[in-house]
């Protein structure tokens, strides 16, 4: 059996259950035969793209429910141990946390600018925006409409497009979460 017989298997017994179907009930849902129906549970079938369509059609899910492996539902990341993605000495550093995945189109970045630091931005995208809360400290945002200050549990949303940077003007460690679009590319 490979692996995405393995993930229909799984996903079909467990969203089957989840909804107090029998194979029975399930069958007359989607016109699949409850011995096929067993089958693909049991990993004994390779199921056809007509016979998942009328299965996902059935019972009203998305394809991919039905094929991609069940996603963790509590996963606990320790931000000191993910691998600095860029850093420069005495400024700040950057650690990605949660990287793009399907569910998803942006990514979440933890950056910590030290007093007197500061960096330009890393996404320039067209047509979206940025999303940066502030953890810790007090957050110099320069912009090319101007400068903003941004205290600790303050947010701000801005376009992703437009040029800008981060800076420490404050005597602590300024902490950043900043929520980026996903296509990102990288900025100086």
């Amino acid at each position: 059996m490979n692996q995405l017989d393995k993930n229909i298997a799984a996903n079909l017994k467990r969203i089957r259950k989840s909804k107090n179907l029998s194979l029975d009930a399930l069958s007359e849902k989607t016109g699949v035969s409850k011995s096929m129906l067993g089958q693909i549970e049991r990993g004994e079938s390779n199921p056809t793209v007509a016979t998942i369509a009328k299965i996902v059609d059935g019972i009203r899910i998305s394809f991919e429910e039905l094929l991609y492996p069940r996603q963790e539902e509590i996963l606990i990341i320790d931000n000191d141990k993910m691998p600095l993605l860029r850093a420069e000495e005495g400024a700040y550093q950057v650690r990605l946390v949660f990287p793009h995945d399907r569910h998803r189109n942006f990514e979440v970045y933890e950056m910590k600018i030290e007093p007197g630091g500061g960096c330009t931005c890393f996404w320039q995208e067209e047509n979206s925006s940025e999303y940066i809360l502030v953890v810790q400290g007090v957050l110099t945002l320069k912009t090319t409409d101007g400068t903003y200050e941004v205290a600790a549990n303050h947010a701000v949303k801005l376009d992703a497009a437009r040029e800008h940077s981060y800076h420490n003007s404050g005597s602590r460690q300024l902490i950043l979460n900043l929520f980026a679009p996903y296509h990102a590319t990288g900025a100086s």
